[in-house]
């Protein structure tokens, strides 16, 4: 069937370039997140494809946005030049950089590595999870025991414990996979509890990205190794892109009322500026209600704001950041306690003299590939970002021959991997420090309750 896709994916790519105003860069960088985005939903249940989700995010927010940001959000739009939202280079100068890059992440994540080879039939892993937790229905409950109390106790742990804390609050999430692979008896009622639970956790936050991100990741597990057709997985996939739409459109709405005016988690609130968008489709299609949505979703903004300044008005870091965000992974913050922070700061300081108060932005490994390296060696190096997740995702894969159950964390230590919104120390920080607390709460069972995770 990929070769249908391709087909039309080729047939897509001439009738853009034939009768609409975009550039060849542009034709293409849309054609492939097509094909990416079908080729994502035909493998979805054949194999492991975590950090396909990376790839189709990388084209969608870095290659696709950008197209609509030069050819609507330009100069010419209010909103964008209201707040200076408008791509501030050239279209060429932008994807001579984005597209290589993105598809030199894309070769890193999906190259095959010869000593890590992995389970061809996905089916095999859920199997073997099956096969390992039949006498063991009592470990799920447990995780999540232990997960829900550590949130509940979150507001009392010292700021040092709070990414402990964070990371055993998780915990509630992956004993639900416990549970559901293992012959526990009254696994819906678990499943829909620990999902009530997440859902008012994140009303009550309002952070809607990481709940989105764990339901992504838990896809590669729910659906591997069952039969769906292709057709259903495009409706589910099409009806989930029109609700994150839709949440994207209220979120700003929902937080203004939750956050800056204290009124916390409205559930009837949410419901009905939800409701109001469904009512009345205009608003929510509105290019100027759009706005805001669309730029949350543009990555390219901030890689092309990043293109301008360096080195311009600042000099290429040449590998600087990278290392520094490398060893801060591996540096606890008692030894280095002036460390950089994760979340972007050290970047926008760096690349664009910004200090980042009160809010999130980053310019993402694209922008922190060129900032570093130039053009060429972004590119290089985006490959070599790749090729590290790939390495770290196929050598867990090949460990779940020795313990099936490590399958059951991949969407807990991955799940801000897919994400292209974050620097290096975000990504790879987090997926490093959750392998280690896995590791730790493995011991922890077998020493505590003698008994194998």
């Amino acid at each position: 069937m990929k070769i249908y896709f391709a087909f039309l994916s080729a047939f897509l790519f001439f009738l853009l370039w034939l009768i609409s105003d975009l550039t060849t860069l542009e034709s293409l960088s849309i054609s492939l997140c097509v094909f990416a985005f079908l080729e994502l939903l035909f493998d979805l249940g054949r194999r492991v494809v975590i950090m396909d989700f990376a790839i189709q995010a990388a084209l969608f927010t870095c290659l696709v946005m950008p197209v609509i940001f030069y050819h609507i959000y330009n100069m010419d739009n209010r909103m964008a030049r209201v707040w200076v939202k408008y791509m501030p280079i050239k279209s060429d100068d932008y994807y001579m950089y984005a597209l290589p890059a993105v598809i030199a992440m894309a070769i890193g994540l999906r190259l095959p590595l010869k000593k890590l080879r992995i389970e061809k039939n996905p089916a095999v892993y859920m199997q073997n999870v099956q096969k390992y937790l039949v006498d063991k229905s009592n470990l799920g409950l447990i995780l999540i025991g232990v997960g829900v109390v550590s949130g509940l106790l979150d507001f009392l742990a010292p700021a040092n414990l709070k990414q402990v804390f964070f990371q055993m609050a998780h915990l509630t999430y992956v004993g639900v996979f416990y549970v559901v692979y293992s012959p526990y008896k009254n696994k819906k009622l678990i499943v829909i509890g620990v999902l009530t639970l997440m859902v008012a956790q994140t009303m009550a936050e309002g952070m809607f990205g990481e709940f989105i991100y764990l339901l992504i990741c838990s896809l590669t597990l729910f659906l591997l190794g069952k039969k769906i057709t292709f057709r259903l997985k495009l409706t589910y996939a099409l009806l989930g892109i029109f609700l994150i739409i839709l949440l994207q459109s209220v979120k700003m709405e929902y937080r203004k009322r939750s956050w800056l005016e204290g009124q916390g988690a409205d559930p009837a609130y949410f419901a009905q500026l939800i409701g109001d968008k469904i009512t009345d489709m205009s608003t929510l299609l509105n290019p100027d209600n759009l706005f805001f949505s669309a730029v949350r979703m543009n990555q390219g903004w901030l890689v092309a704001v990043t293109m301008k300044k360096v080195p311009e008005r600042y000099p290429f870091g040449n590998g600087e950041t990278i290392f520094n965000s490398v060893a801060a992974t591996i540096v606890p913050r008692f030894v280095w306690p002036d460390k950089p922070d994760a979340g972007g700061k050290a970047n926008l300081k760096r690349y664009w003299g910004y200090k980042l108060v009160g809010y999130s932005m980053n310019i993402g490994p694209l922008g922190e590939g060129y900032a570093n390296f130039d053009k060429f060696g972004g590119i290089i190096y985006m490959f070599f970002y790749g090729l590290f997740f790939n390495y770290m995702l196929s050598g867990i894969l090949k460990f779940s021959e020795k313990r099936p159950s490590i399958i059951l964390w991949l969407p807990f230590l991955f799940f801000y991997s897919i994400s292209v919104e974050s620097d290096l120390l975000t990504t790879m920080g987090a997926l490093v420090k959750g392998l280690i607390f896995t590791w730790i709460v493995f011991k922890v069972f077998h020493i505590a309750f003698r008994v194998d995770l």
